[in-house]
């Protein structure tokens, strides 16, 4: 039998939108039984979240619901009712884990508190994932991608110097939070098997996002420093739109750079990599020369470079030892050829969606693998096995669905 990563632990994933669901589902998919506890009547707000399968904005088409809970057995829970709060309760019994992102308060006004949890089940370990966390002037406040990415500093330092901030399109301090949120909750699961305690995980989406982001404050500290966005002069910066930033190729963007390895490379052989010994110049001949005449430079490069293909200078100049960057397209990370070699897409099949491809594994465990166990459950697919297994009958399942408790 193959062994799994985190095939010990038992995790009710009660969260909701993408932090929580995600952090879940990367226990799921190294080994844990995952139960996806939804409300019966609309369930996750995900899955009413797009893109979806052929634009059919069906509960089951959700591409980021199907994505994020993938590796889950899916029931529904009622906790607004006294029958679904024991039902909870007894779920907690044998469980090891409970990841939630209710609002302060939600489950406390329910009598389902972490002191209350803990009663029930010592060992759980719960990972409250909220806005802002549990204390603080903000407690309270709701949050979005848009409101962390400013809040954190991140959006300061982004875009060009004479526009305002920007805000990256990937709602990527929500998937941050995720991966964080996974990371301390397996953190606090292994120390309660070691000590038998369980522990209440406070994790704040906005600092995970400010911690991403941590060297425009320590500058800051260190000597009143504040980062911004771009230069004025772009040229020779890696925020910038000129060489060394994000430069126009003839089939979209590319990042070239005169990194070459560990150290800076010399313009002879850069104008070599380009096959152009017409543009040598000794102007450019050391870094501090170029330094001199960067707006010089771009004169040179820039129309050379917007007519290459951005795949032949990337494979070109990073077979010779520089460093270059591409801007992939959705399109190109589906056919990226280093992706299709470490099977980064798995082909799966959903009873509603049909087959389809998801991103997989993220990082290599071979003596322990990930694996896809199932597709993202339907809404309630697994309430007669969850509750069989509480000793629920069949028919009682089918009561407390028609009573509105599941």
């Amino acid at each position: 039998m193959t062994k799994t990563g985190l095939g010990q632990f038992k995790i009710l994933d009660i969260s909701t939108g993408i932090s929580g669901p995600f952090a879940a589902r990367m226990f799921g998919d190294y080994g844990s039984e995952v139960i996806k506890i939804e409300s019966p009547q609309l369930g996750d707000p995900a899955r009413r979240l797009g893109p979806f399968h052929h634009d059919d904005p069906h509960p089951e088409k959700s591409l980021t619901y199907f994505y994020l809970n993938s590796n889950k057995k899916g029931i529904t829970l009622n906790l607004e009712t006294a029958e679904g709060r024991q039902i909870f309760k007894d779920l907690i019994k044998s469980s090891d884990g409970l990841i939630e992102s209710f609002g302060p308060g939600y489950l406390d006004s329910l009598g389902l508190s972490y002191g209350e949890i803990e009663q029930i089940n010592p060992k759980i370990v719960v990972t409250k994932i909220s806005p802002f966390g549990e204390n603080g002037p903000y407690r309270d406040f709701q949050g979005n991608d848009l409101l962390y990415q400013a809040m954190s500093g991140i959006m300061y330092s982004s875009g060009a110097y004479h526009r305002e901030p920007l805000k990256h399109g990937h709602p990527q301090t929500l998937w941050m939070a995720g991966i964080i949120a996974a990371y301390a909750a397996s953190a606090g699961l292994f120390t309660a098997q070691r000590s038998g305690q369980g522990q209440y995980i406070d994790l704040s989406t906005a600092e995970s996002a400010a911690a991403h982001h941590y060297t425009s404050p320590v500058r800051y500290i260190y000597n009143g420093f504040i980062e911004r966005r771009a230069p004025k002069n772009e040229s020779g910066s890696t925020k910038g739109v000129k060489f060394e930033g994000i430069v126009p190729a003839k089939d979209g963007y590319m990042g070239p750079t005169f990194q070459w390895g560990r150290q800076r490379g010399n313009y002879k052989d850069y104008v070599t990599l380009l096959d152009r010994p017409e543009i040598d110049d000794p102007r450019f001949a050391s870094e501090a020369d170029r330094q001199q005449h960067l707006e010089e430079l771009d004169t040179i490069l820039m129309p050379i470079l917007e007519e290459m293909p951005k795949f032949e200078y990337f494979n070109k100049a990073m077979g010779d030892g520089w460093v270059a960057a591409i801007v992939q397209t959705s399109e190109d990370l589906v056919n990226c050829p280093q992706l299709d070699e470490r099977a980064y897409f798995t082909e799966v099949e959903h009873p509603v969606i049909g087959s389809t491809k998801i991103p997989g594994e993220v990082f290599r465990l071979p003596k322990a693998p990930w694996s896809v166990r199932g597709v993202a459950p339907t809404h309630g697919q697994h309430n007669h096995e969850v509750y069989g297994e509480l000793g629920y009958s069949s028919d009682e399942v089918v009561t407390l669905r028609k009573q509105g408790t599941i």
